[in-house]
């Protein structure tokens, strides 16, 4: 499919996400639905289960992520709670034996009458050669067409997140997070006593962490987490721990934010390509 190679496109559909719920604020909008944005580019260009297999099948884990998810589950009850596709976050996550998720329940067969199809085929194309005014303008006139058939998808937001987490009444949570989306997840960590990590988080989740982890091993995710749910939430446990090599750990409000973002960001493109710059 044309769409999932299309690396302008989506970083466009993020910059519009990020201004719908950043400048715009859309009524009921919710920073990290993008994905209900591309549902109708799905929907016009049919999405089968083989496609959803191989994507699946073709998922790539952090370095590190077997050792860490094993560690975790020793010891605690992980919850992963994501903006993809429920089905595609269930079936990896249970590789490294996670097995209670949370994912974006969506129907990719929306009803498109053949001349909005066409429309919307076209469309990818021209997004993906704009910016700025331009590519909002283009949006919006897109979108308005087609925001009454995405009303009753139910998508996972920053807000859904925080939801979720309350949902289950832990104590002392600690969230794990790295884009916009995790925001309101970490400021609910906090006001039930626990604390905010990043790993290798962008802007969006470096300002709402406690805790930054910049690292190629998912596994110092699972040293810190661990460290934190044994010590009673003290982040300074955290400076004179043995971390995989190359790993950073920093407390937030100790350190210099410019540092630690451009140290982060450097990581997350080298571990995620190009999507390691979107929000």
């Amino acid at each position: 499919m044309a769409v999932f190679n299309n690396e302008r496109f989506f970083r466009n559909l993020s910059e519009y996400d990020d201004y719908l719920f950043y400048v715009a604020k859309r009524r009921g909008y919710e920073a990290g639905y993008t994905l209900k944005l591309l549902a109708p580019f799905i929907s016009a260009f049919g999405l089968d289960e083989r496609i959803i297999g191989g994507l699946i099948n073709s998922a790539k884990f952090v370095p590190g992520a077997i050792p860490a998810s094993e560690r975790i589950l020793k010891n605690f009850h992980p919850v992963v709670i994501s903006t993809a596709y429920e089905k595609f976050v269930r079936q990896t996550a249970e590789r490294i034996g996670f097995k209670t998720v949370h994912g974006s329940e969506l129907d990719f067969s929306l009803q498109l009458d053949e001349g909005l199809k066409n429309e919307v085929l076209k469309s990818v194309d021209i997004i993906a050669s704009l910016q700025g005014g331009e590519l909002i303008e283009f949006m919006d006139r897109l979108m308005e067409k087609l925001w009454d058939r995405l009303a009753g998808l139910k998508v996972i937001g920053a807000r859904e997140k925080a939801e979720i987490l309350e949902r289950y009444k832990p104590e002392n949570p600690i969230a794990i997070g790295d884009s916009i989306t995790d925001c309101k997840m970490f400021e609910k960590a906090r006001e039930l006593g626990g604390v905010a990590v990043a790993f290798n988080g962008n802007r969006y989740a470096l300002e709402g962490a406690d805790v930054a982890i910049v690292s190629r091993s998912a596994n110092a995710t699972a040293i810190v987490a661990e460290t934190l749910l044994k010590g009673g939430m003290k982040p300074e446990l955290l400076k004179s721990l043995k971390y995989p090599r190359g790993t950073r750990v920093y407390i937030m409000d100790e350190a210099d934010f410019d540092t630690v973002l451009e140290m982060s960001m450097r990581m997350r493109v080298k571990l995620r390509g190009s999507a390691g710059s979107l929000g």
